[in-house]
């Protein structure tokens, strides 16, 4: 188990310490992301051209990358919508197994023959 010490940094120092942190491994992510990012917005509007000109079928992919997300979202939320009901009805069976179970237990641990 890590165990986090404040120190002199309080919180932040706990948030950006590298052993037990998420940020290196998303910052392994976001950084090549954001420099595409960057290099692109400097490719596309650097040129002094008109700018809607450049930006002809942005539509057609905007559209297609809303309809992919929202199919992706809708899925995934159906799936975890069926496991968490699955979950409840498992909880539910083991309830009633242990239900049964002490019931049992009662009925032949009685004083009464």
């Amino acid at each position: 188990m890590i165990s986090y010490d404040a120190g002199t940094w309080g919180v932040v120092g706990v948030i950006f310490r590298i052993q037990g942190s998420v940020f290196p491994k998303a910052l392994c992510w976001a950084i090549p992301c954001a420099t595409l990012s960057v290099l692109l917005n400097i490719y596309v509007f650097t040129d002094g051209s008109d700018m809607s000109a450049s930006l002809e079928g942005i539509e057609k992919a905007w559209a297609g990358y809303s309809s992919v997300l929202g199919f992706l979202i809708v899925f995934r939320n159906n799936q975890a919508y069926a496991r968490f009901w699955e979950g409840v009805s498992l909880t539910e069976q083991v309830r009633g197994e242990w239900f049964i179970s002490v019931s049992n237990m009662f009925a032949f641990c009685s004083r009464d023959l």
